[in-house]
């Protein structure tokens, strides 16, 4: 889990081109995408803030990355 935070922390860095943003500004499953990852960072800032996550937050997390891989690969 630390390697997969550690790239997407990396790829959070990067600076797209003009080009890049505006092919995915074009796809309206990458916004749903984005809001999937926003409801499971809230989560785990919950979590950390209350020092654990209960089995209720794990499922939901659980879900949002399955959605998100539904997304990804059709």
């Amino acid at each position: 889990m630390r390697r997969t935070a550690d790239l997407l922390d990396a790829l959070a860095r990067v600076k797209p081109t003009a080009r890049q943003k505006a092919r995915a500004r074009a796809h309206p499953e990458m916004e749903r995408i984005a809001r999937r990852f926003a409801t499971i960072n809230t989560t785990l800032a919950k979590g950390v803030t209350a020092g654990s996550v209960s089995a209720a937050q794990l499922r939901s997390m659980a879900s949002n990355f399955i959605a998100i891989g539904k997304a990804l690969i059709p």
